[in-house]
């Protein structure tokens, strides 16, 4: 019976997550890359969507599409996540229960079951001509942001 009363209460959001991504597959690509944010502003419509819930989402998706115009200076906007997430959101972006969502197998040195070091997991070996190496997260001397595009 709880089972369906989640199914239930998500509903709307999952039928909300459809519409978006069915727009993203059809609408979006004749567009091309003309938003000034990032994420797009269907990005964003979906995860306001998958996070808060249809009726705050689609508000916080109004505000983002009434602020994308050609006066705006753009930028990086995420969508504010709540405190508490009591969701899980699958591969193809439905919203579930946490609950529901399978367990995530266990990483690390405890998850193995031997103590035993394998030939992989062994420490690496630096070379003088790999220590000069710029690191992958440095572009002509500019540290990049997790979320900044490497074609800078």
């Amino acid at each position: 019976m709880r089972d369906l009363a989640w199914f239930v209460w998500l509903l709307p959001r999952n039928a909300g997550v459809v519409l978006i991504r069915a727009y993203r597959a059809v609408v979006s690509p004749l567009y091309g890359d003309v938003c000034r944010y990032h994420p797009s502003c269907s990005a964003y419509g979906l995860g306001a969507i998958q996070h808060r819930g249809l009726t705050v989402g689609s508000a916080l998706t109004a505000w983002r599409i009434v602020r994308c115009n050609p006066w705006s200076s753009g930028g990086i906007d995420d969508v504010p996540l709540p405190r508490v997430r009591r969701f899980h959101v699958t591969g193809f972006g439905f919203v579930i229960p946490a609950a529901w969502a399978p367990a995530a197998p266990a990483r690390g040195r405890r998850a193995r079951r031997s103590g035993r070091r394998r030939a992989h997991d062994a420490a690496p070996t630096t070379s003088p001509s790999l220590s000069n190496a710029i690191p992958h997260d440095h572009v002509h001397g500019r540290e990049l942001s997790p979320t900044a595009s490497r074609k800078d």
